[in-house]
């Protein structure tokens, strides 16, 4: 039987509900959509995403091949010095522009790669890839799933919807890198419990922001979350033995 296929984060590359240009992580495929035209990926295909800064090769080429002749014939006398300079210098910039390259999305997959050029790189991109690369690693389920703090002690017959509400969650969000940082820097509350999520079942979009605090990569939900994505509910000595 056909696994469903659910949306589990997506990321706007340009601006938001800007939906020429964005990225989209399903629970079986990776899309890139640039300028409305659409790339799809399997998730076992990939190995993991980047960014990167590519070379452009044409101007590089165009420089070496016209500054060499344009000193030629300067000195032959073929050229005016100051229409020869002018070439010189466009040469010069021209292998500038090909050296500093353009950024792209590379998208590594087994056997070759992609690139996909984008104008800018946003702090929501970086921290979407960071979150795709997580999640296609054969990582244990601990490390693929959100947790949700929430301020006193539950048990799996707790009602759960007033913390799986819209208005209840942004600021209690964690991934488990994040929690782990938490942890190691003293700030885990240790009388809390937490609801462990899917974040394939959440039935809201996932996105990773940056937190301007400390600049670390905080899961947000901007909608509720459906009650079938909750696993299970653990307390704060077993968050802690989960990082030890």
């Amino acid at each position: 039987m056909d696994i469903a296929e659910n949306r589990i984060a997506k990321c706007y590359i340009l601006h938001d509900n800007d939906e020429r240009n964005k990225c989209e992580l399903t629970n079986r495929r990776l899309t890139i959509i640039l300028k409305n035209k659409k790339s799809e990926y399997a998730l076992e295909n990939l190995k993991f995403v980047t960014i990167n800064q590519r070379k452009l090769l044409i101007p590089i080429i165009l420089s070496g091949v016209i500054t060499p002749l344009v000193l030629v014939g300067l000195f032959k006398d073929i050229f005016h010095p100051f229409i020869a300079l002018v070439f010189i210098i466009g040469g010069f910039f021209s292998f500038y522009i090909g050296w500093i390259g353009e950024k792209v999305i590379t998208i590594n997959l087994i056997l070759s790669h992609r690139d996909y050029p984008i104008p800018i790189i946003t702090e929501h991109l970086i921290g979407f890839l960071d979150y795709v690369n997580q999640f296609i690693q054969d990582e244990p389920i601990e490390k693929r799933v959100l947790y949700l703090e929430v301020g006193q002690s539950l048990t799996e017959d707790s009602d759960l919807k007033p913390y799986l509400s819209k208005d209840a969650i942004n600021k209690k969000l964690f991934s488990y890198w994040l929690l782990r940082d938490y942890y190691r820097s003293g700030k885990l509350q240790t009388d809390s419990s937490y609801i462990v999520l899917d974040p394939v079942k959440v039935g809201s979009e996932v996105k990773y922001e940056i937190e301007e605090k400390d600049r670390s990569l905080k899961p947000v939900i901007k909608g509720s979350i459906n009650s079938g994505a909750v696993l299970k509910i653990l307390r704060s000595n077993e968050i802690v033995s989960l990082m030890e």
